[in-house]
């Protein structure tokens, strides 16, 4: 599937995006854009995507104030990804992104798709699985494939800058699959 990827972090003075940083330190394998101005990121989102393909937007984490990136991109794409780790704390924060969510619904805008991966997951743990619990209960749609958290050398935490590399079987190639499924829904 051809895919290509439009960096829309809100930097700091002194960065850029950190996808566009990423794709300088290291070949994705698919073109890494700046996202233009919030009012210009919907048509260049249509003019990057590939015919038949994917676009991935990243963005930073959420900002919880009106007139941010996020509801450019939100109003940009069918389908959402939020990455959550498994904590009250990142559930309440989630809060104001499902409310973004439903206020779209509710004004009769562009509101796309949701699916929720959870991040970091332990699985000695029962967060993950409280997590889980809550959010399908809520009716929100959580994917089966979990992101465990390791902090080695080779781990999910410490892959920027590398070229990825997706290991049949683990847990990012299952996560490929299950959100390009998702996407093609």
């Amino acid at each position: 599937m051809d895919a290509a990827a439009l960096d829309a972090d809100e930097p700091g003075d002194e960065e850029s995006g950190s996808l566009t940083e990423w794709a300088d330190l290291a070949d994705l394998s698919a073109p890494v854009y700046p996202a233009p101005s919030r009012s210009h990121i919907r048509d260049r989102a249509r003019k990057l995507t590939p015919p038949g393909g994917l676009l991935v937007i990243d963005t930073g984490a959420w900002i919880r104030r009106a007139g941010n990136t996020h509801f450019a991109v939100l109003s940009a794409v069918d389908l959402v990804v939020l990455t959550l780790a498994p904590t009250r704390m990142e559930l309440d924060r989630a809060g104001s992104v499902l409310a973004a969510l439903d206020h779209l619904s509710d004004v009769g805008a562009h509101c796309p798709r949701l699916a929720i991966v959870l991040t970091m997951t332990n699985p000695s743990a029962a967060a993950a699985d409280d997590t889980e619990a809550t959010l399908a209960t809520a009716g929100y749609t959580v994917l089966k494939t979990r992101v465990p958290r390791s902090d080695a050398r080779e781990g999910y935490g410490q892959s920027f800058g590398k070229p990825p590399r997706l290991v049949p079987d683990s847990p990012m190639a299952k996560l490929a699959e299950e959100i390009a499924l998702e996407a093609a829904r």
